[in-house]
């Protein structure tokens, strides 16, 4: 799948964020439960941003496994799940991406990810789309 990822346009707005988890809870906007999410992320095609400005692509597979490439060439592949008692996101990348653990919330039409250990930002799931 790896080839298929060597035609992406990285020539989108970057949208990432600069609120905190409590900016975000104060403002009002709404957390996505563990079965929200999986509604909207599930076998989709996420065009998206985490932090110093890198844009990135991944695809999101039912069986649980992800891949994806971001604009300065980097390639990984890795896994996913939800947690549904705690309505988190877990990645675990195999090898340059950073592992997380992450609270969604949608935020201006974006699914904005927030660490759980930190409150900070870090991820927006900007696009997304039907994978073929």
């Amino acid at each position: 799948m790896k080839a298929e990822f060597k035609t992406i346009n990285f020539d989108f707005d970057y949208t990432g964020s600069n609120y905190t988890e409590k900016d975000a809870i104060e403002n009002g906007f709404p957390h996505l439960t563990g079965k929200e999410l999986l509604s909207r992320i599930c076998n989709k095609r996420i065009f998206g941003d985490y932090p110093d400005r890198y844009r990135y692509v991944s695809n999101i597979y039912e069986d649980g496994t992800t891949e994806g490439v971001n604009n300065v060439g980097t390639f990984d592949i890795g896994n996913w799940r939800i947690d549904f008692e705690n309505d988190t996101l877990l990645l675990e990348w195999k090898n340059y991406w950073i592992d997380t653990i992450t609270r969604a919330y949608l935020i201006d039409g974006n699914i904005e990810f927030y660490d759980i250990d930190t409150g900070n930002w870090r991820t927006t799931f900007k696009t997304i789309k039907n994978l073929k």
